[in-house]
């Protein structure tokens, strides 16, 4: 057995003023995917809505035909089951559309921030004298076997399990995992309650199908559930999801240019007087 914090991470770059390219690379990442999921999301919904006069459309051609065909009536009645299917979806509020958007926002929250841990300890040898580091130990021959490229990510799992950030909620077990490297810090009220949220809602669609179960109506009694029934994530839950997760990493960015040296409270300042401003009773505070 060797202890994982023996093993120093080397530096692929040169020193320059600023926050370095690797630090920032997740971020941009996140950037990028967050608002092309975004796009989608809005592209889809006003597709499914268009597809609501395809009936018409497809019927006023058909008298145009005198003689008509099997085909296009064929081609007229999918084109109704299509039309009555988005119906629903529109008027209900595009509640598949959205659950599986906010499964796929978590899932790149989630790698996110993983992934920053990974390219932290990479590139910063510092990170592996860190008290939880050093506490990690692996088989040697373990370690090897794995590809250099994937082993900073094996070391970040290690260390997910070594904190129990996993079994945490929220933000909690984000904190957990930049927490060693100084790299945690305050997080307003509501912020937590929005993150905290998402990752239930989040394991409600992917675990439970959507349906309430006592666990989440206990965790989320602000949303007023009723046990048994389906939730519905509503656009407006959507557009909170997704400002929350990129408030919180705009904050983390702040910390890592901080670190580098940058004046970033311009930044922070921005987005807590924000997030203050939105203040919560001690019902809408979350357990976790």
């Amino acid at each position: 057995m060797v202890a994982i914090g023996d093993m120093s991470a080397k530096t692929s770059r040169k020193k320059r003023k600023g926050t370095p390219d690797w630090a920032n690379e997740p971020f941009r990442q996140f950037i990028d995917e967050s608002e092309r999921l975004s796009h989608v999301i809005r592209l889809s919904a006003v597709g499914i809505s268009m597809v609501r006069g395809t009936p018409k459309l497809i019927k006023a051609l058909m008298e145009l035909d005198e003689d008509g065909s099997t085909e296009e009536s064929e081609r007229l009645e999918r084109a109704r089951e299509d039309a009555e299917l988005a119906e629903h979806e529109v008027k209900s509020g595009f509640p598949i559309l959205h659950a599986w958007a906010i499964v796929g926002l978590w899932a790149l929250f989630e790698a996110t921030i993983r992934t920053f841990v990974a390219e932290w300890l990479q590139h910063k040898r510092t990170a592996w004298r860190t008290e939880p580091i050093q506490r990690l130990r692996i088989k040697l021959g373990e370690y090897e076997s794995i590809p250099k490229s994937q082993r900073y990510r094996f070391v970040v799992e290690m260390l997910e399990k070594e904190l129990g950030a996993g079994s945490r909620d929220g933000v909690t077990r984000f904190e957990a995992m930049l927490d060693p490297f100084g790299l945690s810090g305050q997080i307003p009220s509501s912020l937590r309650r929005d993150i905290y949220e998402l990752g239930q809602v989040r394991n409600l669609i992917a675990h439970n199908a959507s349906r309430v179960d006592r666990r989440f109506a206990d965790a989320c009694p602000w949303l007023e559930v009723k046990i048994g029934d389906k939730l519905y994530v509503s656009i407006d839950m959507v557009n909170r999801y997704f400002g929350a997760t990129t408030s919180y990493v705009t904050l983390i960015i702040c910390r890592v240019g901080e670190h580098f040296g940058i004046d970033m409270s311009r930044h922070r300042l921005s987005v807590m007087e924000k997030l203050e401003k939105q203040p919560l009773s001690p019902a809408d505070i979350p357990k976790g």
